[in-house]
């Protein structure tokens, strides 16, 4: 299809050092009434809080996901985006149209206000931002090629599956915790103890043999939490409610890995 875009404004940025994430952020922030997004990998903290702040400023949010990478990654957003109420689908491998092969939901495109779209190589993920060689282009003043991407939007929307709550699991019941392992899971108890290493991860421990469930929390996260004024010491005597990605380490056993401070709650 031959579209016009003379009238349009294109901005191109690339990665790394380029500046793209920030470039992102900034439409984000001033997104007013919608934000759909088409992301084959998204694990960017960064972008997450943005679009977690455009949420709580009254706009719509929806995020169209690959089903396989998102339960793959440990690091997806997800889960953290549909636990603040926004609306996320997952997009199972489907076939091609000869019907013969498997395929992905490759996109990486959002649009804004249904009038500025950003697209290009680029995932939402730290990679995208500090690694590799991606680009993006955000063009505004573009009905038609706009119009194009709703389009395509819409269609990936009604063709993937709303994501759902994962299992709420006991720490301390470990059969039903390694039933779950490489599943999205929400985990609530009552830490046996808990610590911040010299490296500055939290970890907190619900038993003390490796074969017990641990959560982690690296440094990035246990930072934030710092900035917020979380109360570790209340760790000591109360339920915690944990969520992510359960993996089986062949060295630690069951934990939860993960960089993100919505992961962990005091109730």
């Amino acid at each position: 299809m031959l579209l016009l875009i003379l009238s349009a404004t294109i901005q191109a940025f690339f990665s790394p050092g380029g500046g793209v994430r920030d470039a992102i952020i900034k439409e984000l922030s001033n997104a007013k009434e919608q934000i759909d997004v088409a992301m084959y990998i998204f694990t960017d903290r960064e972008l997450l809080h943005a679009l977690l702040d455009a949420s709580k400023r009254g706009v719509r949010v929806r995020v169209v996901l690959d089903a396989e990478k998102a339960m793959e990654i440990k690091y997806s957003k997800h889960h953290f985006l549909e636990g603040k109420r926004m609306e996320v689908r997952l997009d199972k491998s489907h076939l091609s149209r000869k019907g013969k092969y498997q395929g992905i939901m490759h996109n990486k495109f959002s649009i804004i206000d249904g009038k500025v779209l950003i697209t290009g190589s680029y995932n939402w993920t730290h990679s995208a931002e500090d690694l590799n060689d991606e680009n993006i282009l955000i063009i505004k003043e573009a009905e038609d090629v706009t119009k194009q991407y709703k389009k395509e939007f819409t269609k990936l929307w009604k063709r993937a599956s709303p994501f759902k709550n994962p299992p709420i699991l006991d720490p301390y019941n470990k059969s039903k915790l390694k039933k779950n392992i490489g599943e999205w899971v929400i985990i609530i108890g009552r830490p046996s103890n808990w610590n911040i290493s010299r490296s500055g991860h939290l970890f907190v421990d619900f038993g003390e043999s490796k074969d017990d469930f641990t959560f982690l929390l690296w440094k990035e996260g246990v930072n934030k939490l710092k900035e917020k004024g979380f109360d570790f010491e209340r760790l000591d005597n109360s339920v915690v409610e944990l969520r992510g990605k359960l993996i089986l380490h062949e060295k630690y056993g069951l934990e939860i890995v993960t960089d993100n401070p919505d992961a962990i709650k005091i109730q």
